[in-house]
């Protein structure tokens, strides 16, 4: 299959800025990318254009596009991952609820056995490999939330302290049931950016 010239010059941006860690000229492909969203939808652009607007700390972005991403019909475990976290950061919890009820990625019968609808038990995650860290990533970010909504619904005020004191213990959880490094690193690294930085 051959690609246009433009579809072709555009990933190649990305791929050279994402080895840089250059996350503003990434989001600056915003409007290219959505542009071409048809010839570039099955590629990882449109990951790494979530993902930048999560480091650049533009939350409210992240999740706008997490949400256009959405309607078009894109949607991938690293992607929905960074949106949701993104969700976290706002504090926007019942935003993070309806993008999970509504994610054909999330909800796939294939991943009930992945969901526990008061999401606090994370062992049931065990199952999905390191290996596959978007995947796992994913599934523990949407049953701390779950845990969250139900802890909501109980009265509970959710305020970005108690998500962040939700989010240490869940890093501890991780630890004791014997998760991969790799996981507990990147969580740490998340929970950093988000309310220590």
């Amino acid at each position: 299959m051959k690609f246009p010239v433009e579809i072709v010059r555009i990933i190649g941006k990305v791929k050279r800025y994402k080895e840089s860690e250059d996350y503003l000229s990434i989001y600056k492909l915003k409007g290219e990318m959505l542009e071409n969203f048809e010839a570039l939808k099955e590629d990882i652009v449109f990951n790494e254009l979530v993902k930048s607007a999560f480091y650049l700390k533009i939350y409210d972005e992240a999740i706008l596009l997490g949400e256009e991403l959405l309607k078009r019909g894109y949607e991938s475990h690293e992607e929905l991952y960074y949106v949701l976290l993104s969700t976290l950061a706002s504090n926007d919890i019942y935003h993070a609820f309806s993008i999970i009820k509504r994610s054909k990625v999330i909800t796939h019968p294939a991943n009930e056995q992945y969901l526990i609808s008061d999401g606090a038990n994370y062992s049931n995650l065990l199952r999905i490999s390191y290996k596959t860290p978007s995947v796992l990533l994913l599934f523990i970010i949407v049953n701390l939330i779950n845990g969250l909504i139900v802890e909501a619904n109980l009265g509970i005020e959710i305020t970005l302290e108690y998500i962040f004191g939700r989010m240490l213990e869940l890093i501890d959880q991780l630890y004791e049931l014997g998760y991969h490094n790799d996981i507990i690193s990147e969580l740490t690294e998340k929970v950093k950016m988000i309310f220590l930085e």
